[in-house]
Formats: structure tokens, C-alpha cells, sequence
């Protein structure tokens, strides 16, 4: 009798193993047989009976599969949450990509010397933020003292140019938060300190930094450029930047900058019309202009105009870049 049973448990164990070995092996071949192209959105904490439905839905699975994926794979446990995009992927791979949170990520390089217009234009067309959504948030007045910790208008100056990748429609506050992170990273050693040592606040050295950009993309250039535009501070001379006037007009400029512009007082950003430094930054400078703001060259330099090159001419009297304009620009 003990022999009989001995021998029907060995069987048994046999045939439940065989059984399992099967079923291990037939899930196996469908995660790697099936193909799937999905977009699919994992949202935070979303539970694994609703991925699992995302997924599977529509796809004829063995027997048991979701106790497989639990109890072998643990998958349950490995779930990411973001955005996803498989195109006729094998299904065993996209299973892998979620559980390293491999999402589909879209890559946007916001150039040096834009400003946050010409970032939300970039953000929309590459599908992360609408334009108006990340407008709103960047001009929130409580989000923008949150994040830098002082009032300011906007938070122009503070999203750093750079190669960001971001997931289809993100949320705003996670976009700004990269990019103003990303400035701070980037941001040059003992800036605050050096700003008060030039006579600035930490943020009028981000208003200048964001004029020196917008003047010249030439750093070595930067900190002569930066020297004129302290050299007049401090003699109480108007900055007269074009750059500034056309962030004025932004909406209306169509790339002519005209004389009745130049005469404009009405435009708070007229530096041939206000004294010192416009009220915001008129980009979002990368961290040679920065660094140039708090570290100008020791010049007598009032004046500037660009060559034909591309680059600058420097002058200490005024007779002296007239002669220049004549020379690099009118001629």
C-alpha cells in the first residue's frame, strides 16, 4: 500500500511539474511571439489589474497568464509609470521597457538667447506642453516666487538652454522644474557674491547676463561686452540695447527695428529711453554670458558695433565709434 501511494506521489509531482514546465514555457513563447504596437500611459500608483487591462485587452493570452507575470516575473512589483510607445515591438520587450521605465521620451534643444515665447513655441510643437499651458505657469506670480524665491514678473532668465527629453504632455511644473534646476547646476561659482562686488543684485546680474546674450554669441566676447554695459552703468549712461527694445515689441516685431522704436518711451524695455537695466531679463542666457556679467573685463569701453565678421568693435569716445558705425555699417 505504502508503495502504491510512494508511486501515485511520484507521479502526481511528475505530472504537476510537467504540467507547470508547460505552462512556464507556452507564456514564455507568447511574450516572445507576440508583437504590439500601443501607446500606453502608466499613471503614478495606478494599480497592476489596470495595466495589466491596458495591455492585454485585446490579446488572445494563455491560460493563468496574469498569475504567470505575478508569480514568475514579479512584474507586478516592477511596474514604472510614463508614457510608452511601442512600434511592432516584441511584447517581451515592451514588458521589459516598463519595468525599467523606459519611456518614450521626446528630445527638444531650447538654443541659447531664447525667451520664454520662443520656448513655449518649441514645447507646443513638440507635443509637451501647450504653449498657453506653460505661459501661465511661467507668469504665475505665487509659482514664480516659489521657485526662485523672490518676486519677480516671470521666470524669464531662469530655464536654461540646453537638450532636455521629456514625456508627451507633461505637466509644466516638472518641465520649468528641469529647466530652472538645469540653470542653477550652471550657474558660476560665488555668481550672487560677485553680482554685489559689480554693484547688482543677484537678479539685475541675470538681467545684464540675459542682455550680453542676446548682444553677442561670442564668448569670448562676453566679457568685454559686459565691461561697456558696466562702464556705462556706472557713469549713469542709458545701456542703449537694441535687444532690449525688440523684447518690448516682441508680439509685433517683425524683424525691422525702426527708428520710432528707438524713440518709443512707452516701451518699459527702451534703453536709448530708461535709465539702468529693463525691468526682466529679455532671455534665458547659458552660463558663459552669465559668468561674464559678474566677471567684465577691466576696459574704458562705452561703445560697440558689430564688423562684418560678426564680431565687435570697441570704443572708449563716441567720436571714435562713429567713425566705426561709418566704417563697419554704413560704408
Amino acid at each position: 500500500m505504502l508503495k502504491k501511494f510512494i508511486l501515485f506521489s511520484v507521479v502526481m509531482a511528475f505530472t504537476i511539474t510537467t504540467a507547470l514546465g508547460i505552462w512556464v514555457v507556452n507564456c514564455q513563447t507568447f511574450l516572445e511571439r507576440t508583437y504590439i504596437t500601443y501607446n500606453l500611459k502608466i499613471e503614478q500608483n495606478e494599480p497592476f489589474y489596470k495595466v495589466y487591462d491596458k495591455l492585454f485587452k485585446y490579446l488572445k493570452t494563455p491560460v493563468f497568464f496574469k498569475q504567470y507575470l505575478i508569480k514568475i516575473e514579479h512584474f507586478d512589483k516592477k511596474i514604472k509609470y510614463g508614457a510608452y510607445k511601442f512600434e511592432n515591438l516584441q511584447l517581451k520587450k515592451a514588458l521589459q521597457y516598463i519595468a525599467e521605465g523606459k519611456t518614450n521620451l521626446i528630445k527638444v534643444t531650447i538654443p541659447e538667447g531664447y525667451n520664454i515665447y520662443d520656448i513655449a513655441k518649441i514645447l507646443d510643437n513638440s507635443n509637451i506642453i501647450r504653449y498657453e499651458k506653460f505661459i501661465e505657469k511661467v507668469f504665475d506670480k505665487d509659482y514664480v516666487y516659489k521657485t526662485i524665491r523672490f518676486q519677480a514678473e516671470s521666470l524669464e532668465g531662469f530655464l536654461y538652454p540646453e537638450t532636455y527629453f521629456f514625456e508627451e504632455n507633461t505637466e509644466p511644473e516638472a518641465v520649468v522644474s528641469k529647466m530652472y534646476n538645469t540653470f542653477m547646476q550652471n550657474l558660476p561659482d560665488n555668481f550672487s557674491s560677485k553680482a554685489s562686488a559689480n554693484g547688482l543684485t543677484f537678479y539685475q546680474a541675470v538681467i545684464l547676463a540675459s542682455i550680453i546674450q542676446k548682444e553677442s554669441y561670442d564668448k569670448d566676447e562676453m566679457p568685454v561686452i559686459s565691461s561697456v554695459f558696466h562702464n556705462r552703468l556706472k557713469r549713469k549712461m542709458r545701456l542703449e540695447s537694441d535687444p532690449t527694445i525688440i523684447y518690448g515689441i516682441y508680439s509685433s516685431f517683425d524683424g525691422n527695428l525702426k527708428k520710432s522704436d528707438l524713440a518709443n518711451p512707452d516701451n518699459r524695455y527702451n534703453t536709448y529711453k530708461i535709465n539702468g537695466l529693463p525691468p526682466t531679463p529679455i532671455c534665458n542666457p547659458e552660463s558663459f554670458a552669465l559668468y561674464a556679467a559678474v566677471n567684465p573685463t577691466n576696459t574704458d569701453y562705452l561703445y560697440f558695433v558689430a564688423d562684418k565678421e560678426g564680431k565687435h568693435q570697441f570704443s572708449k569716445s563716441y567720436n571714435e565709434h562713429k567713425n566705426k558705425v561709418y566704417r563697419f555699417q554704413k560704408r
